[in-house]
């Protein structure tokens, strides 16, 4: 048998035997969670605007370890608020949640407990014994998910071919009464979260109480929003699959009929909700915090149903001074033995001005309620917000035609409109003065002016995922609110624009829509071609954070569907979006921003792109100059390079270059030269066939500290210089790995 050498057994470290003779140090919940208050505070003041900055809320015991963050192993003790089989938040792996032992755990004493993807269940032994009220002793590490991210969960996760020991017992502890702006001000996406008040509750089992379901964001989970009194938002997360019938454990099938899908309707009061603080990834991660209800009666509603106002309508939708502008709402209960209205009332102002009351009429089996604003001079500003009371005397407001609950606050914007005695431009499409983002001029068929930006042989006719973008983009001058994208469904204006090309002056008409908080041309049925060969709009130069911002603020919104540059950008992540591998983040030192691989160019970020000749994009590559059209999908602004050309002065980094053309006979892995080395060295190795390859750097406790190589290389001998100025003096050791070829030597830095 072959003798391992030292290095080899350094990377396979875990085996059983030796696991299951060590004895790791014991600590509670409390010291696992435990985050210190200035390090709070300052991420209330960044929030996610600094992806970079995302560990001021993690637990501190959770380091680097190369690509992943996670703590020293430890044994923990907790009390079960939920054991195995409760929590179905992922469909791989079992998972529970604790409580610290105190007297009084909460709070910084609940934590998620999950037995990872890549660890074997079976090798837990005992995780499915535990009951609720039992006190439990494991072994395993504090991880972060989604790393990158400033709203992530700390989790820990048993190590395999480990044990869960049942060590005592006591009574659960009660929920902590709190309310919604523990976790958050506003409503979202204008929402700020506050770690300095919700991150010691993560985990925790807590009870909100007096809110009202503002919105129903049901993602597969059930989700609704709700609100408080003072217009703090709060969201539900189905986090055990209780309510919305949609089970996959043993114990709680799908077909379980004593749980009834929540779904309530909108004005629903809910009374007491009692649940478990979490966040969640993916779209719904810039909520925050939101609450997990656990057990059928976790959430209590009240006996009554507000009203609601929907289905806003003005007519004419663009008012010239002549045009006496009709609004018209539904304004109706959502049961018949609900709360319904006494009074429905249109409020408006000109030039922002004090608003005047006017009373509407209607209501009836249609609910419909209509009122009117008198003729104004052309150019007079007018916002209005339409208001209810319900039989109760409760007040029930819509004040813009935001997609979400943002459409009941004033304070992120009203329906609005200018009054003209022309035609409609881009400009007047596109301005808004308020956070909510949306164009006045919604429903309107209009005809627009401008150069094409973007057509099929730059962006790609279809989306490449569902928040990406189309062709095509118009833009009229490169002053603010300039730009528009263009859609269209209808197969013979499709092969019109098709052959429209960059440099086109056109003239389009369609209908003034939004699509995901973008607003465009869509249905466009007339396509005129003025004159071609006609320059772009020279790109704005705007630094990247002004984009690194939620929907309607000034700085990113008047840029929407227009070109603008960004100068000395560097590659920061590869992988910021959980539900979308597409994206990457680049920023030029001011604040992230999203970029979008939606347009026809060679770059990616994706390291299995390699196989198909593109450039990938890794952590640490420089952008001189990154031209691209400004968009906006789930919650965020993003960037979207068209073509190579809009790549300029790039600066590959941790890439392999290539030598010559020849064909190594046979795997080597040379000694990196120079060795001893300060602070950079160069590592070489050959491949006789090509494969997917991997090189990699790992300190003397065997943890990884770099990626140099991750891609589909073909044969040949390649060089790759490794920079270590951010580490400190010591032994390292790199690892080649292709196909079934694998490599270790060792090198040493010296500063």
């Amino acid at each position: 048998m072959k003798k391992i050498l030292f290095v080899s057994a350094l990377l396979l470290v875990g085996a059983a035997s030796v696991l299951a003779q060590k004895v790791y140090p014991t600590v509670n919940v409390h010291d696992l969670q435990f985050v210190s208050q200035d390090s709070l505070n300052a991420a209330d003041v960044l929030q996610n605007t600094i992806p970079a900055r995302w560990p001021l809320q993690k637990s501190p015991t959770i380091k680097a370890v190369g690509s992943l963050y996670k703590s020293d192993t430890v044994t923990v003790v907790g009390l079960v608020v939920a054991p195995a089989k409760t929590v179905t938040y992922t469909r791989v792996g079992w998972s529970m949640i604790l409580a610290d032992t105190s007297a009084t755990p909460y709070p910084w004493g609940g934590l998620l407990v999950r037995v990872d993807n890549s660890v074997d269940t079976n090798s837990v032994t005992g995780f499915l014994n535990p009951q609720r009220g039992d006190i439990i002793k494991m072994t395993g590490f504090m991880a972060e998910f989604p790393a990158g991210v400033m709203n992530s969960t700390s989790q820990f996760s048993p190590i395999a071919n480990s044990s869960v020991e049942i060590i005592g017992s006591k009574p659960l502890p009660k929920p902590v009464p709190l309310t919604a702006g523990t976790f958050g001000q506003g409503i979202f996406p204008a929402n700020k979260v506050l770690y300095s008040t919700g991150e010691q509750y993560e985990g925790c089992y807590v009870e909100l109480t007096n809110l009202v379901v503002d919105a129903r964001t049901d993602t597969g989970r059930g989700q609704f929003s709700m609100v408080d009194p003072v217009g703090n938002q709060v969201t539900m997360y189905d986090y055990s699959r209780y309510f919305t019938k949609q089970g996959t454990s043993v114990d709680h099938p799908a077909a379980d009929t004593q749980w009834v899908r929540l779904y309530p309707q909108i004005g629903t009061v809910v009374d007491t909700i009692r649940g478990i603080i979490t966040t969640v990834s993916g779209q719904n991660s810039a909520r925050g915090y939101q609450i997990a209800p656990l057990y059928y009666g976790d959430v209590v509603f009240g006996k009554s149903v507000r009203p609601a106002i929907t289905t806003h309508r003005r007519n004419p939708i663009v008012v010239s001074p002549d045009s006496v502008a009709a609004i018209s709402v539904k304004a109706f209960k959502q049961k018949s033995d609900a709360l319904g209205f006494a009074s429905v009332k249109l409020y408006y102002s000109l030039n922002n001005g004090p608003f005047t009351q006017v009373a509407m009429t209607g209501g009836g089996p249609d609910s419909t309620w209509t009122g009117s604003i008198p003729t104004q001079t052309a150019n007079t500003f007018v916002k209005y917000f339409i208001q209810g009371i319900d039989s109760a005397a409760n007040v029930v407001t819509y004040a813009n035609s935001a997609s979400s609950s943002i459409s009941t606050d004033t304070s992120k914007g009203f329906f609005f409109y200018t009054v003209l005695n022309r035609s409609l431009t881009i400009q007047d499409v596109q301005y808004t003065p308020y956070l909510n983002g949306r164009s006045p001029y919604i429903g309107a068929v209009v005809s627009m002016s401008g150069i094409i930006t973007a057509d099929t042989s730059k962006i790609s006719l279809s989306p490449g995922t569902t928040g990406s973008t189309n062709a095509w983009y118009i833009q009229s001058t490169n002053l603010p609110w300039s730009g528009l994208w263009l859609t269209t469904s209808d197969t013979t204006t499709q092969k019109a624009m098709a052959a429209l090309r960059n440099g086109d002056s056109v003239t389009v008409t369609g209908t003034v829509q939004e699509q995901f908080d973008v607003t465009r041309l869509g249905n466009i049925t007339s396509v005129v071609k003025v004159s071609s060969g006609n320059p772009e709009p020279a790109p704005v130069v705007r630094p990247t954070v002004d984009f690194s911002a939620g929907n309607g603020i000034p700085s990113a919104e008047k840029y929407e569907g227009m070109l603008v540059r960004f100068l000395n950008v560097t590659v920061i992540s590869t992988n910021p979006t959980y539900s979308d591998p597409t994206e990457y983040l680049v920023t030029d030192g001011t604040g992230a921003v999203v970029v979008q691989q939606s347009g026809k160019n060679r770059y990616s970020n994706a390291a299995a792109d390699s196989i198909s000749g593109k450039t990938i994009l890794n952590v640490g590559t420089r952008i001189g100059a990154l031209n691209g059209i400004v968009y906006y999908s789930f919650n965020q602004y993003k960037f979207v390079p068209r073509t190579d050309a809009d790549f300029t002065g790039v600066i590959l980094s941790s890439v392999a270059e290539r030598i010559g053309s020849d064909v190594p006979g046979s795997y080597v892995l040379t000694q990196n030269y120079p060795n001893p080395f300060n602070p950079s060295t160069v590592i070489q190795y050959a491949l006789p066939r090509a494969g997917m390859t991997m090189l990699r750097v790992y300190n003397i406790l065997g943890q990884e500290v770099a990626t140099l190589v991750n891609e589909y290389q073909a044969p040949g001998t390649y060089t790759v210089r490794f920079d270590a100025s951010s580490l400190s003096s010591g032994v390292y050791f790199f690892r080649v790995q292709s196909g079934s070829f694998s490599a270790v030597k060792k090198m040493m830095l010296v500063k």
